[in-house]
């Protein structure tokens, strides 16, 4: 028994006639007493009663009726949606810190502007973290900052931040300072492992030096924080700052013949299924950055 044969089987019921069913279905009257012939061999019983001028269901005939009608149109409302469904599938972004307190919501924003009825759902957390959920298949893209090169993924650059010093006026009262007497200052720093950490440390070690931080934290706000008590220098993603450089709470320190930026890379996993939503995410992607 299949979808279409039932469908014939509620057309000859509704219009009594094998000629007119296969009319309004567009179908010959030869395939449609085919059909008929083998949902009857297949249910194992005569469901119509072929009168004078008409056909007629017989009992079991609409016993039958009773139990498929309602399938059919189960079946059909779901045939029908079906186009809608990938559109209400939910959009899941693993998103790194920076990327994520500027550019992200601005994104989802544009996002939910085309794609009301899509719900995003979103992770912030560190590289590694989001590209196990990419190989896990739990989140359809990443935005991570860093390097990325493992085969499995699909990686675009797709923006870059300066990384800067920032101090207090009472903590440090000078616009430069070298690597040297950076280093022997009280560092804030975000914790090891972090993308921004890990850019700040090759760089430094590429001087021939070590970094030793008086404090590693996982919050950029407390680090922000700490220097605006006028407790030490913090190295940070510029974006992030901006607000409390304008307000004058923290200043820009220039570090003498050092200069580090850190990459924003949207990444896919090659071998995950793209949802019309993730599709329609990369087009907005493209065109905003």
């Amino acid at each position: 028994m299949d979808f279409k044969q039932c469908i014939i089987f509620r057309e000859i019921s509704k219009t009594e006639n094998f000629t007119k069913a296969a009319d309004n279905l567009y179908l010959t009257q030869s395939a449609v007493s085919h059909a008929m012939k083998k949902l009857e061999e297949e249910t194992g019983t005569k469901l119509f009663e072929r009168l004078h001028k008409s056909v007629k269901l017989t009992k079991t005939g609409e016993l039958f009726s009773k139990e498929i009608l309602p399938i059919l149109e189960g079946m059909e409302r779901l045939e029908s949606r079906m186009k809608f469904l990938e559109q209400d599938t939910p959009l899941h972004i693993a998103c790194c810190i920076t990327f994520s307190q500027r550019e992200l919501p601005k994104l989802i924003g544009k996002f939910k502007d085309i794609s009301p009825e899509t719900k995003v759902i979103v992770k912030i957390q560190r590289a590694e973290d989001s590209l196990e959920l990419l190989t896990q298949g739990k989140v359809d893209l990443a935005f991570i900052e860093g390097n990325i090169s493992l085969d499995k993924f699909e990686v675009k650059q797709i923006s870059s931040y300066k990384l800067i010093a920032i101090s207090s006026n009472n903590y440090y009262s000078d616009d430069k300072i070298s690597v040297e007497e950076l280093l022997r200052k009280d560092l804030l720093l975000r914790e090891k492992g972090s993308s921004v950490r890990e850019e700040f440390d090759s760089a430094v070690s590429l001087k021939g030096y070590k970094v030793n931080p008086l404090w590693e934290s996982v919050s950029t706000d407390s680090l922000v924080e700490g220097v605006k008590q006028d407790l030490g220098i913090s190295i940070l993603p510029k974006v992030l700052v901006l607000e409390e450089l304008k307000k004058g709470n923290v200043k820009e320190i220039e570090i003498e013949d050092f200069e580090i930026f850190n990459k924003i890379s949207l990444v896919l996993n090659k071998n995950k299924y793209r949802t019309y939503s993730l599709n329609k995410f990369l087009e907005l992607v493209d065109l905003s950055v």
